[in-house]
C-alpha cells in the first residue's frame, strides 16, 4: 500500500494522458497558450498501461484520465479498452471539459468508464466564451443532456467558483433541479499570472447562498476525500446534491488519497509540490517494474503534510507559494 510517512494511504491515480486542450480558461492557462510537449517527451499508450499496473500492484484502486483535454490524446479509447482488459475490477473515471464527449459515449459504455465529471463554469453562452476564449457552449450543455439521459453514468458538473457563480447560483440550480447530477463547486486555485489576480471568492460565500434557497443540509456519511457533501432542498421540492471542494479556505490535505501522473511520466505526489518524479526515465532507461515501484514509493514516503497555498479574500488574489506550473500541463 503507498502509505506516506503521515499515515495517509495512496490508492487514487489521476493519469494525464495529453498536455492539449482546445480551451484556454483564463484561470488555467494565459491566452496564446503554452508550450506543448514534444511527441516524444509523452507517455507512449503502452508505457501509461505500464504505469497503472505498478501502481495498481501498489494498491491503487481507481484511475481518473485527465489532461490538458484527454479526448484529445489520439490512442484515448485504446488506453481504456487496455486498461478495462488488464485490470477488469479497476474503477476508470473521466475528467473532461466537454466539447467532444458526444462521440465517445458507445465507448465508454463498451469499457465501463462510467464516472464523469464535467467542466461547466457557466450557463451563459457569452460569459462561456469569454471564460475559456473559445465558443463551444452548445457542444458542452449537449453532451451533458446526453450522459443524464442514460441512468448507468455518474455524472458530476464542476464549476470554479467565483463571483459570477453566485449570480448565476439559480441559473445552475434551476437546470439542474430535476436531474440526476451532483453540483460540485470548485476553489480557484492561482496557475497563471491571470489567475492569481483575481479576487478569491471562499466556498463559505457559497454555502451560506446555498443556504439562502432553500433547506441545505450536511452530508457527512458521504464526504469524499476531497469534497464537503450536502443536500439541498430547493424551493422545499428538488433535491440537489452538491459538493464543495475547498482546498484554500479548508484544505483537505489530511486525508488526501491521490497521485498525479503527468503526460510527460512524471509523478506529483501533491497538485502544488514542487518536486516531479521522472518515471518515465526509469522506465525507458530499462529499469524493470520492481526498481520503479520503488521509486514511486519513496516519492510518496516524501510526501508533504499539506501544500502551501494561500488566498485570502479582499486581499486582491491568490499567492500561490510554490512555482507548480499551469494546471493543463500537471493534470485536472
Amino acid at each position: 500500500m503507498l502509505t506516506d510517512s503521515y499515515q495517509r494511504k495512496h490508492d487514487y491515480l489521476r493519469v494525464s494522458i495529453t498536455d492539449h486542450c482546445n480551451l484556454r480558461c483564463e484561470y488555467c492557462m494565459p491566452p496564446e497558450g503554452v508550450e506543448l510537449l514534444s511527441h516524444d517527451e509523452v507517455l507512449r499508450n503502452e508505457e501509461f498501461i505500464r504505469l497503472i499496473g505498478i501502481f495498481v500492484s501498489l494498491g491503487v484502486v481507481k484511475v481518473r484520465f485527465t489532461g490538458g483535454e484527454p479526448l484529445l490524446r489520439r490512442g484515448f479509447i485504446d488506453i481504456v479498452a487496455a486498461a478495462r482488459d488488464r485490470f477488469p475490477d479497476l474503477e476508470l473515471c473521466l475528467t473532461t471539459n466537454g466539447t467532444l464527449l458526444a462521440d465517445f459515449f458507445p465507448y465508454l459504455r463498451r469499457h465501463r468508464l462510467r464516472k464523469l465529471n464535467i467542466s461547466l463554469d457557466t450557463l451563459s453562452r457569452a460569459r462561456y466564451r469569454k471564460i475559456t476564449r473559445r465558443d463551444c457552449f452548445e457542444n458542452v450543455i449537449g453532451s451533458i443532456d446526453l450522459a443524464l439521459e442514460d441512468p448507468g453514468f455518474d455524472v458530476k458538473i464542476n464549476a470554479v467558483l467565483s463571483a459570477d457563480t453566485i449570480a448565476e447560483l439559480d441559473d445552475f440550480l434551476e437546470y439542474f433541479k430535476d436531474r440526476n447530477a451532483s453540483l460540485r463547486f470548485i476553489e480557484r486555485m492561482p496557475f497563471t499570472a491571470e489567475s492569481g489576480n483575481g479576487t478569491f471568492l471562499p466556498s463559505d460565500r457559497l454555502v451560506e447562498e446555498l443556504a439562502a434557497r432553500g433547506e441545505l443540509t450536511r452530508d457527512r456519511a458521504i464526504d469524499t476525500n476531497v469534497a464537503l457533501m450536502y443536500r439541498l432542498m430547493y424551493r422545499g421540492r428538488y433535491p440537489i446534491r452538491i459538493g464543495v471542494i475547498p482546498p484554500v479556505s479548508n484544505k483537505f490535505c489530511a486525508s488526501c488519497n491521490r497521485l498525479r501522473l503527468m503526460s510527460n511520466g512524471n509523478l506529483k505526489t501533491c497538485l502544488h509540490s514542487e518536486t516531479d518524479h521522472g518515471l518515465k526515465e526509469l522506465m525507458r532507461g530499462g529499469a524493470d517494474d520492481a526498481a520503479i515501484a520503488r521509486e514511486i514509493l519513496a516519492a510518496v514516503s516524501q510526501k508533504h503534510e499539506g501544500h502551501r497555498l494561500e488566498c485570502r479574500a479582499g486581499e486582491g488574489g491568490c499567492c500561490a507559494l510554490v512555482n507548480t506550473g499551469c494546471m493543463s500541463k500537471i493534470g485536472g
